[in-house]
């Protein structure tokens, strides 16, 4: 369940998103150019509702879909303060985070959808960054995040290996989408798990030359601040991609080892 300050965050990481308390000190609006898509309601002030559920926001959705939200989650109820044919109140943390972020991004993309079209596409392939353990995956998210493992790590580089190593479950995934792809992978290990220190692993992008990779690493690396506390990040990095691991603040700190038929060497982050 998320709480208030990661679903600021969430909503913030989406491309163009803009943030304002123009309705008051209690509730902060996220806005695509200039249109409001997500109200986060703080708590108290001018927009508290007696004997309220919990925290909330508020999302445009299409009028069916609100519907069908509603009936289906009685965390989901018509908005308080907007038009209710086209809002939704959403008590975020009676619902798993992995509905409330895609919730999110349905009200995003719509918003998006009826900007003009020098700007629409702009905003529909946007790189939109998820963020998940691995116990609320779906099915299919889980089936496309492996998939493109296998066929980076496998296919590509023709390496055989079990990619499939028990430290999924302990992990926290991260990817990348951009429009309906999987753009970019990561996930972040726990101390003693993967390695002796937190650490990240299974990185890889689909779409070369497209800053992808970066965003991806420098996403992994605030999430492994951010859930594991890390003051150190070590990573088994392939040798050819010690720049890339340079570029974003990781130091070689092994002599080259092969690992999967691959040379590899092993790279430490510290915290300044």
């Amino acid at each position: 369940m998320m709480n208030i300050e990661q679903v600021r965050d969430y909503v913030l990481s989406l491309y163009g998103v803009t943030e304002d308390q123009a309705f008051g000190e209690d509730i902060v609006n996220f806005r695509l150019e200039g249109k409001i898509f997500v109200c986060l309601w703080l708590g108290g002030g001018k927009h508290d509702m007696k004997e309220s559920p919990g925290p909330r926001l508020a999302l445009k959705l299409l009028p069916e879909r609100n519907e069908e939200l509603r009936a289906q989650f009685s965390a989901v109820q018509p908005a308080w303060h907007w038009n209710k044919k086209h809002w939704s109140d959403v008590y975020f943390q009676q619902v798993e985070t992995a509905h409330v972020q895609a919730w999110i991004q349905e009200s995003y993309r719509l918003v998006a959808s009826k900007l003009p079209k020098a700007l629409r596409q702009q905003y529909l392939e946007a790189p939109v960054l998820h963020t998940k353990w691995f116990h609320e995956l779906t099915t299919d998210e889980l089936y496309e995040l492996l998939k493109a493992r296998s066929e980076v790590f496998v296919v590509e580089q023709n390496c055989v290996y079990q990619d499939l190593d028990g430290d999924d479950q302990k992990s926290l995934h991260l990817w990348l989408t951009a429009g309906d792809r999987v753009v970019a992978v990561a996930r972040v290990c726990p101390a003693g798990t993967h390695l002796k220190e937190v650490s990240i692993g299974r990185v890889l992008t689909t779409e070369r030359g497209k800053g992808y990779g970066r965003q991806m690493m420098l996403c992994a690396i605030d999430a492994a601040v951010e859930h594991f506390g890390a003051k150190r990040i070590e990573i088994e990095a392939q040798q050819y991609a010690k720049a890339f691991y340079e570029s974003v603040g990781f130091e070689q700190s092994s002599d080259t080892f092969m690992l999967d038929g691959i040379m590899h060497i092993k790279m430490i982050w510290t915290k300044r």
